[in-house]
């Protein structure tokens, strides 16, 4: 199996920095790609723009998904997400800092794959995004049709 690739949609650099070493410390074996708000995210999705080099952004095999960013929210991403036909498969990982009931609710009822709550302490993201990783690369049975044809 070749090396998988990671997409974090993250708005916050003090999060992005800290995603960034939490993957580091422990150890990831995938390729991490970040995009900082709602429009990137479905862009690099779909290969468009500066994204359209799938060799420097490949397709992605995990979303981890913030909820609050800029231009669209996560929720809205989700959404355009599994309305596409080429994008529908892609497991999304709601990784936020809101632990909101309703916020729960809304991400179950438009899809994602997990609702997962950011650790308030930055030494639990580390074992988290490993479990993450280890979860949706080692245990998880994806459908072979999850990468998007050429989108």
């Amino acid at each position: 199996m070749g090396t998988r690739t990671i997409l974090v949609a993250e708005n916050s650099e003090d999060d992005v920095l800290l995603i960034k070493r939490a993957f580091a410390r422990g150890n990831s074996r995938s390729r991490i790609c970040f995009v900082a708000n709602g429009e990137q995210a479905l862009a690099y999705l779909k290969g468009d723009g500066e994204f359209s080099d799938r060799r420097m952004h490949p397709y992605p095999d995990l979303l981890l998904l913030d909820l609050c960013m800029p231009r669209m929210n996560g929720l809205e991403v989700l959404d355009s997400i599994r309305r596409n036909a080429d994008l529908r498969r892609l497991p999304v990982v709601m990784f936020s800092g809101s632990a909101q009931p309703k916020d729960i609710q809304i991400a179950m009822d438009l899809c994602a794959n997990s609702y997962v709550v950011k650790p308030s302490n930055p030494a639990l993201l580390v074992p988290m995004l490993q479990r993450i990783e280890s979860y949706w690369f080692s245990v998880n049975r994806s459908s072979p049709e999850t990468r998007a044809p050429d989108v």
